[in-house]
């Protein structure tokens, strides 16, 4: 951390690279949504050969900002990594889910993180502080975590730790007043896995600390012309078949079938900088959009069959 802001004088000298977004919805029950971002960013190559890099989210709220310093050994970040990154890392097998809010997606959390490899040994570690998430109230425990890779030969082992949780929250559930927190990494859990790809086969293993069941799943993905195939199969005997086939440049289906033979339906045609798709969703409903590419404008029409809800988007990028 302290390499990192002895950096940043030099890094602030570079160039400053300014980049966000407007988006503005309008829905047919009145209702206009309107969210806005904006990033700065700089990023410089020092004297020594390493690379110094400031990112910062002008509108993200606090804590949005992080510094990284990457050379020979590796990769340093301080400032707002992800929540449970290095423990991700080493988790091959996909034993543990990933610590999630229910809005925002993956959790992010104020922390150092350094990622280095050698001779085929990558390892990632990590220390989530004792402040608060990014915007939230909740006050977040003091961890660690590490994940270690060794691969060979198309195999890969993989180990993970995590002293604590991963997320914000006081009781382990919350990180606000409002965002509900899914529970993946753990206090003082560890997890071991295995991954191999043999031509259109992948083959992943796990097992962490907490479930007394090994994670297994298979994979078989083929393209044929313009056929393309995948299929998965997984220790609760849960199969998911995705095709996939181009009737022209233009114009694409898409299937997914689950256990239970729920289906996913969609077609998709492109013509210029239009898009329009048409999909029949596992619930039985029917979703509709048109969307036009202005190149860094975007408008879409976009119709819910689940809600009946028609909405107009359009966003403006820089």
């Amino acid at each position: 951390a302290l390499a990192i802001a002895a950096a940043l004088p030099v890094a602030a000298q570079a160039d400053m690279t300014l980049s966000g977004s407007v988006t503005t919805e309008y829905t047919n029950s009145g209702v206009i949504d309107t969210d806005a971002a904006l990033s700065l960013s700089a990023s410089e190559v020092l004297a020594n050969g390493m690379t110094a890099t400031a990112t910062f989210d002008v509108l993200g709220g606090e804590d949005q900002g992080s510094a990284t310093l990457a050379g020979d050994f590796g990769t340093l970040t301080a400032g707002e990594i992800d929540a449970d990154g290095a423990f991700q890392m080493g988790d091959v097998g996909g034993a543990v889910g990933n610590t999630e809010d229910d809005d925002e997606g993956d959790t992010t959390v104020s922390g150092v993180h350094l990622t280095t490899t050698q001779a085929g040994l990558s390892i990632a570690a990590q220390v989530n502080a004792s402040t608060g998430p990014a915007g939230g109230t909740a006050v977040e425990t003091r961890s660690t975590q590490m994940g270690v890779t060794y691969g060979f030969n198309g195999i890969t082992l993989g180990y993970s730790y995590a002293s604590a949780d991963a997320n914000s929250g006081l009781d382990g559930s919350t990180a606000s007043t409002t965002d509900t927190i899914t529970a993946g990494v753990t206090e003082n859990m560890t997890a071991f896995g295995v991954s191999y790809t043999m031509g259109d086969i992948s083959l992943t293993a796990g097992k962490d600390s907490v479930d007394t069941d090994t994670d297994y799943n298979v994979t078989y993905s083929a393209a044929m012309d313009a056929l393309t195939v995948k299929a998965q199969y997984n220790n609760d005997g849960d199969i998911q078949i995705d095709l996939g086939y181009a009737l022209s440049d233009s114009l694409t289906l898409s299937s997914e079938i689950d256990t239970g033979k729920t289906t996913t339906m969609v077609a998709a045609y492109t013509s210029g900088d239009m898009t329009a798709t048409v999909s029949k969703t596992d619930d039985g409903t029917t979703d509709a959009s048109v969307a036009l590419d202005f190149g860094n404008a975007d408008l879409t029409l976009a119709r819910n069959g689940g809600d009946k809800d028609t909405s107009v988007t359009y966003k403006v990028a820089f």
